[in-house]
């Protein structure tokens, strides 16, 4: 356990590098600006819309309050759960493997490029995957300490809380299936209140997945992304892009082999393997069959189980460098160390640049040339002919600093008085030609969406383009009428 707290603790902090650099992007504005409503104002979003990510919005709100809501602050929550999954990979891995399986086990977390990214995202996956391992835990615990019923009950409503903060969390009985039913001389009493804790938190997990059911219909977006693909598949949900694809499923592959062939030495494999590949099948059956449900960062939570199969690979690797030479298993260890170094840590870099998130979310950026250009008293509009996630308006709602001083006509309902994630809005064609003389400063995201008939719409309206300023993926654009 010691190891597990120290190795935690180091991945945490190693984790939390650079966390505040990249800009938040659109799911993260939602959690945030969720998170800052009020809990009346709270409680109505969730009637309507993400009740899944609920637990996870109650949690940043209270954190919000603590410590502020910048980039650094908020993605700290997610840092911790990356640290709380390394640390429990380590515990975990010595039960189901080794020692030494374990141990580098919760050494690779921070460069699994998926950890790597939820690390830094606050969004509620990394405490999703931390949970994944822990409740785990839990199970093992009390199957190997022959605990009573108030343990059992505890397991039950373990995972319940699991999957009220996660939904598909509620998926990881069947891994914990797996590694009972390789359980030697397992006493029925143990099944009994197994099944017996399963219908505890099924009664307990009823609300969130009947509230999940009723609002399907905000992820019917997900039929339209390609996610259904062999990249969706293979490369995104751990491995991000396809370089650190290649490697780490090459030596996942390799790990998994391995200790399949040798389950009778090492009692994870086979939960280990279920914990891999079971989420992924159900979650690809139901898009299939039911509804639009995939989406590669909803398997997060099978990071413990490919962080411990990589380790497994690695050591298998390893091993078979020493049976060839007597140096071979420090040649070989020099040239993995290489190879990560070349493959794997530019990824954890890049992934805390300014404009990493979401293809060049730049929202930061964009909000400070605003602010170091604008005067009090101009007006602020934006364009609205993009998708929720990526419309301008939500740089406002981010980085409100900046705007302070600056008319703001184009807002009917802010979204903390209505039971919706966004601002209503108006459109620029329709408030252009109220617009007094002065100077106006128009954000658009791209040359795409309403960005053409927004500038024309001011140019009907008198104003002239004074300047445009392209950021990374927003456009700023600054217009003036009259002597000003």
């Amino acid at each position: 356990m010691r190891a597990g707290l120290w190795i935690g603790l180091a991945v945490a902090l190693v984790s939390y590098a650079g966390a505040g650099i990249p800009s938040y992007w659109g799911d993260e504005a939602a959690s945030v600006l969720s998170a800052q409503r009020s809990w009346q104002s709270l409680a109505a979003e969730l009637t309507t819309v993400d009740a899944v990510h609920g637990l996870y919005y109650a949690l940043l709100h209270v954190w919000i309050d603590l410590f502020g809501t910048s980039e650094w602050s908020t993605r700290a929550l997610s840092s911790i759960g990356i640290g709380f999954l390394a640390g429990g990979v380590v515990v975990l891995g010595r039960r189901w493997f080794d020692n030494r399986t374990a141990v580098l086990a919760g050494l690779l977390v921070p460069l699994i490029p998926r950890a790597g990214v939820l690390a830094v995202e606050a969004r509620g996956y990394a405490l999703a995957a931390a949970a994944a391992v822990w409740v785990t835990i839990l199970l093992v615990r009390i199957v190997d300490r022959r605990s009573g019923r108030a343990a059992w009950l505890l397991y039950g409503a373990a995972v319940a809380v699991s999957g009220t903060l996660f939904l598909y969390l509620l998926l990881m009985p069947l891994v914990h299936a797996s590694w009972l039913l390789a359980q030697r001389a397992l006493p029925r009493e143990a099944v009994r209140r197994w099944v017996g804790s399963l219908a505890v938190a099924a009664v307990l997990a009823a609300p969130i997945v009947i509230s999940a059911a009723l609002q399907r219909g905000q992820v019917a977006f997900l039929a339209h992304r390609g996610y259904m693909s062999p990249r969706g598949w293979f490369v995104t949900p751990w491995f991000v892009h396809l370089g650190p694809a290649v490697l780490l499923l090459a030596i996942l592959l390799i790990g998994l082999v391995t200790v399949l062939r040798r389950r009778g030495a090492a009692p994870g494999a086979l939960p280990s393997a279920v914990w891999l590949l079971t989420p992924a099948a159900v979650l690809v059956v139901l898009d299939i069959f039911v509804s639009p449900t995939y989406n590669p960062r909803y398997l997060s939570i099978s990071l413990g189980a490919v962080a411990l199969l990589v380790s497994s690979g690695v050591w298998a690797v390893i091993d078979l460098g020493r049976r060839l030479t007597a140096r071979g298993g420090v040649l070989t260890s020099v040239a993995l160390i290489a190879i990560a170094a070349v493959v794997l840590v530019p990824e954890f870099v890049h992934q805390r640049t300014s404009f990493a998130k979401d293809g060049g979310a730049d929202g930061r950026a964009a909000a400070m040339v605003v602010a170091s250009r604008s005067e009090p008293g101009d007006t602020i509009l934006f364009g609205t002919g993009t998708r929720p996630s990526r419309a301008p308006r939500l740089i406002y709602r981010l980085y409100p600093e900046a705007f302070e001083g600056l008319e703001d006509p184009q807002l009917i309902t802010p979204a903390d008085e209505t039971s919706g994630l966004w601002d209503r809005m108006g459109v620029v064609a329709d408030l252009a030609p109220g617009l007094g003389d002065g100077t106006v400063w128009l954000l658009e995201t791209g040359s795409t969406g309403s960005a053409q008939d927004d500038v024309a719409a001011l140019q009907r309206a008198g104003f002239t383009q004074v300047s445009r300023t392209d950021v990374h993926r927003t456009i700023v654009y600054e217009f003036r009428k009259g002597s000003s």
